[in-house]
């Protein structure tokens, strides 16, 4: 045969062989994402990224490694969000109230008492938001919303004073997380404070805040239990967290690792995140024991009275977010027949 030919027969067949060698370079290679995080390493939430590492590693053969950058070592936690949406992250762990305003419907979901105590509370609250998970991807441009959850819902925690009435929350100045909770807690007399989690204890050491609007969870994360004193089981907001992927970063993926990480969404998973991060596990149940934080409750009226405030803040909230063409008023009313239906469940 003429070389010319050979050539142009070798030719043709590495063409015709390109997308199959691709395929198996593809299947030979191996992937790290990244994963911004601000929680820390010990935090009950990282316990989950943890395994989901693990468990990557394993469905992959080893291909897929997941980085994981814990305790805002990648920016602060108002950037979160951003960092993977604009790539810096391929994937990230975020709260949305950090940055208030930018998700409206998503917030909603923080307003107090809308679900039950304790860690059912986050199980109720990740099984309302896989319900509308379509409706509040629309408000995460950039990105693809993998999840929502919320936490075990929120109690108030002070440094030196035991809270019984609303009386004893004037003037005490209180780190509250969410705009919901800002609401309620200075419709209460009380002073709140916009700190991130992650300065809690600097404040409490410093008495820049004389408590803190957070759940048993961020005790543990942010080791506050020699910090606080006393808890009081009111208020009850959740704060959101999200798992949001760069869209690029998936399309990079050969399709086999693309659906190992689709495999980290979804409604399933959410719950599966709630449970093990928000529910009670040894090295959490020791540290709060040995904590000893007195409890103590809220008269009946002062109660009524925080209910009512949160009741308010939700139609001022739902008025002002529907005028602005958002459908507000119809997603705080699903969830919160979702959030009773699920309690109900148990």
């Amino acid at each position: 045969m003429d070389a010319r030919w050979l050539v142009v027969t070798f030719a043709c067949a590495a063409i015709l062989a390109g997308p199959a060698v691709e395929r198996a370079v593809a299947q030979e290679r191996t992937f790290t994402l990244k994963l911004a995080t601000f929680a820390p390493e010990p935090s009950s939430a990282s316990r989950w990224l943890k395994l989901k590492k693990e468990e990557l590693a394993k469905q992959s053969n080893g291909r897929l490694n997941l980085e994981i950058f814990f305790g805002a070592s990648m920016g602060p936690l108002p950037r979160h969000y951003d960092l993977a949406r604009t790539g810096v992250a391929d994937l990230s762990w975020f709260q949305q109230g950090a940055t208030p305003g930018r998700f409206p419907l998503t917030e909603l979901l923080h307003v107090p008492f809308l679900y039950p105590a304790g860690a059912l509370g986050a199980v109720v609250g990740a099984k309302v938001a896989g319900d509308l998970l379509p409706d509040l991807k629309k408000e995460h441009d950039g990105t693809e919303l993998l999840w929502v959850v919320n936490n075990r819902p929120s109690g108030l925690y002070d440094a030196a004073k035991p809270i019984r009435t609303i009386e004893d929350l004037k003037g005490r100045r209180y780190r509250t997380p969410t705009a919901a909770d800002v609401a309620v807690i200075r419709e209460a007399g009380g002073v709140p404070v916009g700190v991130p989690a992650t300065e809690m204890a600097e404040g409490l050491q410093k008495g820049t805040i004389n408590g803190a609007v957070t759940d048993p969870m961020g005790i543990f994360a942010f080791r506050l239990g020699n910090l606080v004193r006393y808890y009081t089981d009111t208020v009850r907001s959740a704060i959101t967290f999200g798992l949001a992927l760069n869209p690029k970063s998936r399309e990079a993926l050969p399709a086999d690792l693309r659906r190992l990480v689709d495999g980290l969404g979804g409604k399933e998973q959410a719950v599966h995140f709630a449970r093990l991060t928000w529910e009670d596990f040894p090295v959490f149940v020791k540290y709060m024991k040995e904590s000893n934080i007195a409890t103590t409750a809220l008269d009946p009226a002062s109660e009524r009275a925080l209910r009512a405030a949160a009741d308010r803040y939700a139609e001022a909230k739902v008025k002002e977010l529907e005028a602005k063409g958002l459908p507000a008023r119809s997603l705080y009313n699903r969830a919160k027949a979702l959030s009773a239906k699920y309690e109900k469940e148990g």
